[in-house]
């Protein structure tokens, strides 16, 4: 049985279509395993993004990064580190993406190691 060229297309339309969308959401399931990274930066402003509750910008001499909640990153924590991140400090993070100058996508800081040179002490564990 021959099947007609439209079905032929349409049918391979949609496989290329499913690939894609499972290659998208495979990197954003493991794109903190690939790009995490630490590094250091000396915040020089920060802001928050419109009227959005968990989402901030933080502005450095080279990079814009961004605080934000995000699912895939199992991050949550954005508005404790921006109660901890001042404009003036050193800070030594940890980050996940990758950043493309062209391209409107920041890195997301995931934690704060360092702040200034000091280590930052993790809280102690409580016993219920």
């Amino acid at each position: 049985m021959i099947l007609s060229e439209k079905v032929f297309k349409l049918s391979a339309f949609i496989g290329v279509f499913i690939v894609l969308l499972v290659l998208l959401f495979g990197y954003l399931f493991f794109e903190p395993f690939l790009t995490e990274d630490t590094i250091n930066i000396k915040v020089i402003n920060k802001a928050k993004f419109g009227n959005e509750t968990g989402k901030y910008f933080v502005f450095t001499d080279d990079e814009v990064f961004l605080n934000a909640n995000d699912y895939y990153q199992n991050k949550e924590n954005a508005d404790e580190l921006d109660k901890i991140i001042y404009p003036g400090s050193n800070y030594k993070v940890k980050v996940v993406g990758i950043y493309l100058p062209w391209f409107p996508r920041f890195r997301n800081i995931t934690k704060v190691l360092e702040i200034n040179g000091t280590t930052l002490s993790r809280e102690p564990l409580k016993l219920d």
